[in-house]
Formats: structure tokens, sequence, C-alpha cells
């Protein structure tokens, strides 16, 4: 059973639902002469309909072949459904202001509104943002909400090739028309080509800018090249991934590349076996969620534990051979600290994921 049908009002098209079709690769034809204020529906091929932008965005949420669009379990499904239910507050007059205060807030530490992945709370929040038209760019040029400005910055970056369409049709429509000559270029969404929370001084410059994120002055987007470069002398260790996805996120930013050129200055200790294992684990650097479920599966097995404790103590702990208060925590209390780390809390920042090895073994490296 396939979508057939998405029919809206030309005033209010539901944007979210457009946007998250659109990023799931999922294709239907579009009606927009529904009557001003209509719910917006999904017309399947066996003739069935859903109606409602939130359940719209549901079904898509849960056939889409993108991983934990719809959260990874029932909590972050819950989360969502949270998110999608405040969403409607931004186009609301009065409240948008504080609305646009409270999201900043939490994304404060957050890269993602659910986790460390894409989801359908931020599609709701992105779209919610962007439908506004010309008073969300108004306020994405001034100086206030910071990591409100980065996150909506950075998602139009990162997805660009599927939003710039849906951008030029539908973005800030009021009355079936756009709001205005920017959201019929979206180029002009970013303010300058492919720049990221930045202000700008020449064209397709980045200028610097006041802020927690790590930004190159004056660079050229587009024209960006950064080099990695390890020294095959031995296995992969956790310094490399480091370096590996800093070079890649400014590369990203900045929509430019990374080159790989292994480091030769120790011929005498390098072999193609690291060079190998160097290349196949750089490959492996992009599966983030698919990292943060195994880590998750480690702690139900009893295998992992999260541990607060104080860095030097630990260090003392482990030399001696002294196994941790946190070792021994239930299962429910080692999840519930992985969901504080997983969610950048106060008392998740102070967390680290710990395997359960033997304290007593003479090797103490690990």
């Amino acid at each position: 059973m396939d979508i057939k049908l998405l029919s809206f009002p030309a005033d209010t098209p539901p944007f979210s639902v457009i946007v998250a079709a659109k990023l799931s690769g999922i294709t239907f034809s579009e009606d927009s002469s529904l009557a001003s204020g209509s719910a917006p529906t999904f017309l399947f091929t066996n003739g069935s309909k859903l109606y409602g932008t939130s359940v719209l965005l549901r079904y898509i949420g849960r056939v889409t072949n993108i991983p934990n669009f719809y959260g990874q379990n029932a909590y972050e499904s819950s989360q969502i459904d949270a998110w999608l239910e405040y969403a409607p507050i931004l186009s609301s007059g009065s409240a948008f202001e504080s609305a646009c205060s409270y999201v900043d807030k939490y994304l404060e530490r957050q890269t993602f509104l659910i986790s460390n992945y894409l989801s359908l709370a931020d599609v709701a929040i992105w779209s919610g943002l962007a439908g506004t038209g010309q008073r969300w760019e108004s306020l994405r040029k001034s100086k206030k909400h910071l990591n409100l400005r980065r996150w909506f910055n950075s998602l139009l970056v990162e997805y660009r090739d599927n939003l710039d369409d849906v951008l030029t049709t539908y973005a800030g429509k009021r009355g079936g028309k756009a709001s205005g000559a920017k959201l019929k270029d979206p180029q002009g969404l970013i303010q300058k080509p492919n720049s990221v929370n930045h202000e700008t001084s020449d064209k397709g410059k980045a200028g610097s800018k006041s802020t927690f994120e790590v930004d190159f002055p004056n660079v050229e987007i587009g024209k960006v090249r950064l080099r990695f470069a390890p020294e095959p002398s031995g296995y992969p260790h956790i310094g490399h991934p480091k370096a590996a996805l800093l070079n890649q996120y400014f590369a990203q930013r900045y929509n430019g590349e990374v080159i790989i050129k292994f480091d030769d200055t120790n011929p005498a200790k390098e072999s193609n076996e690291f060079v190998e294992n160097l290349l196949k684990d750089i490959e492996t650097l992009d599966y983030s969620p698919q990292s943060m479920e195994m880590a998750e599966n480690l702690i139900r097995q009893g295998k992992a534990y999260i541990d607060d404790t104080p860095r030097e103590q630990m260090q003392t702990e482990r030399m001696e051979g002294i196994e941790s208060k946190n070792r021994s925590n239930s299962a429910e209390e080692k999840l519930r600290l992985w969901k504080e780390m997983v969610f950048g809390t106060e008392q998740g920042l102070l967390c680290c994921l710990r395997g359960k090895l033997d304290m007593q073994d003479p090797n103490k490296s690990l």
C-alpha cells in the first residue's frame, strides 16, 4: 500500500510532511485544492486515507528507510511525539519568540533534538521555523538564539540536495504565494553559499564570529582541503578517529574535502597491514548510530557499564586493580546513566562507557 496523493490547503501546506517524505525518498502526487482550514490528507493506492500533520509524519516515520527516524525505542518515539505536538506553536505569532528561546536552550548541548541522529523531531521543528518565511529569516540574521541558528544551518547544509526544491516551492507560503525572494532562491537561505552559522564578508568568504563552535576565519567555501596523515606504524587507536572526524566535520562544514595521506617518517616500523587496517577503520567512522546501538547492547549484556568516577581516581583504581563502585550497578541504573550520556546532560557529561575487563590483568593500558 503506497501513498498515492497528498492533499492540503494552498495557504497552509504541510511543510514538515513534505520535507520528511523528501528526505525519505517517498514520492506522491500533490493536490493543493483543499478548503482553507482542512487537515492535510494522505490517499493510499487502496483508497484508505489518513488525516492530520502529526499522523502523516508518524506514518512516514514508520515506513522510512532512515535509521531511527522515529526513534530507536519507545522512549525516544515518545520524545519525538512530544516535539511533534510542540512544533505548531512556531506558527503562533505571539509565542514564536519564546518558542525559539526554548528550543535554543534545549539545543545548548545537543546536536539533534533526539539522541545523536536526525529524527522526525528535527524535521518538525526545522520545518516550523522555515515555514514562517521572512520572520525566521530576520531572526536568523540577528545575534539571538546561537544554538538554534547553528542547528538550523547545519541541517540545511547537510540535507541541502533534498531541501532545495521543497524550500523553493513551499517555505513561508501564505495564500499560495512564497513569502519573499529569498525563498525563491535556496542559495539565499544560507547567508552565503554553503556557509554555516557565519556572518559573511566578501562574497563566498566566511567571516569570524563569536560562537562556541570552532570556525576557520576567512576561508573560501568549496575550496577547503584538509589532510588526515596517520603513520602506519601500528593499529588505529582512539586518537585516530578524533583527528579524522574533526577533519570530516570541517570538510562538510565548508563544502570541502579530506585527503588521506600516510606519513612515512618512520618506515622501519610501517607495513601494508597497518595501512589496510587504518583505511578499513576510517570507513567505519560513518556508523555512529550503529555504534551507539552496539554500546547499549553491551550494557544490556552486562559487558559494559557507565562510570562517573573522577579521572584521577579512576586511573589510580585501574593501576591498583580496584573495581569502580559503578561496575556493579543494576542494569536499570547503568541504562539510566547511559541515557544521561546520550542526552548530554550535566550528569551525563561526567560519565564514560567502560568495558567490564579483568581488573587483575597485569596489562593496565585498558
